[in-house]
């Protein structure tokens, strides 16, 4: 009778031990994944903070220098004109025309070199987006793998 009550008594708590260790190991799968998205959380603030920082200045040097140039441009494509038809044999509306087909020039070369710089500075999030690549592929090799391929 001893050794059927040790049997019984072992069947419960062998059935309830997969259960628990399965609870035990959700709980501290939604730990880590939750530990996780803080830390992807904090490395994005980061990642945008510097992001910020570095191009405050530059944003408000480019600000005074397009206000400069918006105030000046008009003067100088004048005085160019002014100056092409004095010293050559065209008329003036020819001469302001060269100096308008100018102005567009440099604003389609000034154009170019922004895009260009933009296209070229993509690399505003990599950590973060790098880390969180890297977390994903954490979090579904863990969901794929079985506790049979757990090493004990």
């Amino acid at each position: 009778m001893g050794e059927a009550l040790m049997a019984f008594d072992r069947r419960p708590t062998t059935a309830a031990a997969p259960a628990a260790s399965m609870s035990r190991s959700f709980r501290q799968l939604g730990s880590d994944v939750l530990t996780l998205m803080e830390l992807q959380a904090e490395l994005l603030q980061l990642d945008v903070r510097e992001w910020v920082h570095s191009f405050i200045r530059p944003l408000a040097a480019l600000l005074a220098a397009g206000i400069i140039l918006l105030a000046t441009a008009p003067v100088a494509l004048f005085s160019f004109g002014y100056l092409l038809e004095a010293k050559t044999d065209l008329p003036l509306w020819g001469a302001m025309m060269i100096a308008a087909g100018t102005g567009l020039a440099l604003a389609s070369l000034s154009a170019g070199i922004g895009i260009w710089l933009l296209k070229r500075d993509r690399r505003i999030l990599d950590r973060f987006s790098t880390e969180l690549r890297k977390n994903v592929h954490w979090l579904k090799e863990t969901l794929r793998t079985t506790p049979d391929d757990v090493p004990r």
